[in-house]
């Protein structure tokens, strides 16, 4: 992972745990360094990093901007599978009003659009359609949660 060595400091260290049984002097394995340098492996593991540090940002910048425009509203899907009478509910999530997104002037929409945040709306909300598939494909494989089987009625109710 790369993390912050200084907090005055911006720059990033890439750091693994040196505590990993994975890591070490072996026979056999991939070298972190060679000849005193980054490896191939190690340079590769670095760009992953930054990459994925890039794209962190831009999402934090992504929701800082949806709630700027106050287009985020707390989100709940309701999940029913025939292998529990209950239904699955996720909460504690956020995600765009699709009521205020289609009632927003046309100029915002515009700015919206060509700052290219109006494709990464649509991104999101048809992820949020395709939750249920995944969650039913999930539990088809049997990796979906375990369905906690409804308490039962005393017989005197």
């Amino acid at each position: 992972m790369l993390a912050k060595l200084r907090p005055e400091s911006d720059d990033l260290s890439l750091c693994f745990d040196p505590t990993s049984p994975t890591i070490g002097a072996f026979d056999d394995g991939q070298a972190l360094f060679e000849d005193g340098k980054p490896s191939e492996l190690t340079q590769g593991v670095l760009k992953f990093c930054e990459d994925f540090e890039q794209a962190a940002a831009r999402t934090g910048q992504f929701v800082r901007d949806l709630t700027e425009m106050d287009l985020l509203m707390d989100g709940e899907v309701t999940i029913q599978t025939p292998l529990s009478d209950q239904p699955f509910v996720y909460r504690g999530f956020r995600m765009v009003n699709e009521e205020k997104l289609r009632d927003m002037r046309g100029d915002q929409l515009r700015k919206i659009n060509q700052n290219g945040l109006l494709p990464l709306i649509h991104a999101h909300l048809f992820s949020l359609q395709l939750m249920r598939e995944i969650f039913e494909g999930q539990v088809s494989q049997g990796k979906g949660p375990i369905a906690v089987p409804a308490a039962p009625v005393p017989a005197d109710a």
